[in-house]
């Protein structure tokens, strides 16, 4: 495949691109879930399947197909190029590409087990366990949802740069989500664990209960009370400060928006946006975490990337294409499939740790909120508004954690309420998840530990 991929991109620049890169992508893998004991889902799957780019002056044009066969792709390799062509003629933007060094390598994940390796059959009985685990819990459990997915890629990356790329992946994802009624009352209890790691996750010890530890949160919320909306001092849990650097600050970096004129960030590098405690970083080069990489979907090589350093703006996310506009170096480039092309995308986005204790952090709130986890919520980058339905939350009264809140939004405005961070924990903890832009979903993990925030709106049912 490697010999043909070098022919085409020849191809390529001889009916005129400027650069062409090509992807092939094979993905096994499994999705099952459950819900309320029953098996709803299980399946295996494998998708196979090449993309083609080809740039021209500042434009793009971008095919994908499942036929690899040499003539096909002959043909769609001429649709790129004259789709650059069209649009590069229509296009106000012109720009030239920042060459890079060549990559030649091979990047393997660290698995023990491979997942590919372990049958259906057991995937589904270890489901089927964290399911009887929420079920059997409390008969106040209503609503059961245990989800398991796995996948094994291998991908090719051949550039006109030069770069000849192969890497294997490995990701592996397990959910448990939860649903407790009494009377007119239902709340939810969530629990997951995922690595770019093997089968191996699954045996860990971190997910062997997370069907009862669902379940049980559930259960604590009935008998929590609604939150008295207001302005407050507010503890963020890791859970829940990992989502607002991803959601409300983390998508205001990536240099797509910025080029777009859609980021609050626009023109603050080097300016100061937050306390000088504050270091914030983008790392995909951190071992197994959910949104772990060696090299990106543009065969740039991985690299740990500062965002905020001692409350400064020091960098944004960045693709070839942005990276080239605004002089900036890239590695940020990511697609959920062949299918797709490369966007700039976030990989395990963190607040660093600071030096802070949990008990050094509430001793001096009189009257405050200490947020949990979340729901649900709404960010828009553009602009720099945010609003979080939390998990949970508790009161905080003259220094002690009190009564258990249910029914607790945290809303405000990204740049104000970073500046309102007044100390940082040392409690740093990565949560995996899925990020979704433009239509794409790619694997993430957000990290944070505790912060405390001043000024911060409370809302609820009260």
């Amino acid at each position: 495949m490697q010999d043909l991929f070098e022919k085409l991109i020849d191809k390529g620049l001889k009916l005129g691109a400027e650069f062409i890169d090509i992807r092939s992508e094979e993905t096994i893998g499994t999705n099952i879930k459950i819900i309320d004991s029953k098996l709803k889902v299980g399946s295996n799957f494998n998708n196979i399947g090449v993309g083609i780019r080809a740039f021209i002056d500042g434009a793009w044009g971008f095919v994908s197909s499942t036929i690899l066969e040499k003539g096909h792709l002959q043909d769609k390799l001429k649709h790129a190029v004259k789709m650059a062509k069209l649009i590069t003629k229509n296009s106000k933007i012109k720009f030239k590409l920042k060459e890079r060094d060549p990559v030649k390598e091979k990047f393997q994940s660290d698995v023990k087990i491979r997942i590919s390796d372990v049958d259906i059959t057991e995937k589904v009985k270890f489901l089927e366990e964290i399911d009887k685990q929420a079920k059997s819990f409390d008969n106040r459990i209503v609503n059961t949802n245990s989800i398991y997915s796995d996948a094994e890629s291998t991908v090719l990356i051949c550039n006109s740069f030069g770069s000849i790329i192969e890497k294997r992946s490995s990701h592996i994802l397990c959910v448990s989500m939860n649903f407790s009624k009494e009377g007119n009352i239902r709340q939810r209890g969530f629990r997951s664990i995922g690595e770019s790691r093997g089968y191996e996750t699954i045996l860990s010890e971190g997910a062997a209960n997370i069907g009862e530890e669902s379940a049980r949160e559930a259960i604590e919320l009935l008998s929590a009370v609604s939150v008295k909306g207001g302005t407050y001092t507010v503890l963020l849990d890791p859970k829940l400060s990992s989502t607002f650097i991803h959601e409300a600050f983390g998508h205001a970096t990536e240099a797509d928006a910025l080029v777009a004129g859609e980021s609050i960030l626009e023109n603050k590098l080097n300016k100061q946006i937050g306390p000088e405690f504050l270091n914030v970083i983008d790392d995909p080069t951190i071992p197994n975490l959910y949104g772990s990489y060696e090299v990106d979907d543009e065969g740039a090589i991985a690299r740990r990337t500062i965002l905020i350093e001692n409350g400064v703006l020091k960098s944004y996310l960045n693709n070839l294409e942005t990276a080239s506009r605004l002089n900036m170096e890239g590695n940020n480039a990511r697609t959920a499939s062949f299918h797709y092309y490369p966007i700039v995308r976030m990989s395990n986005t963190h607040i660093s740790p600071g030096d802070w204790k949990f008990e050094e952090m509430i001793e001096n709130i009189k009257d405050g909120i200490y947020a949990q986890g979340w729901i649900r919520g709404y960010t828009d980058p553009a602009i720099g508004t945010f609003m979080f339905k939390c998990a949970k939350g508790n009161i905080i009264k003259n220094g002690e954690i009190k009564e258990l809140l249910r029914d607790v939004a945290i809303s405000g405005e990204t740049l104000y309420t970073l500046k309102q961070i007044d100390a940082v924990g040392n409690d740093l903890e990565f949560t995996p998840g899925h990020c979704g832009k433009f239509g794409q979903i790619v694997p993430v993990a957000d990290g944070g530990p505790t912060i405390r925030v001043k000024n911060l709106v409370v809302g609820g049912l009260k």
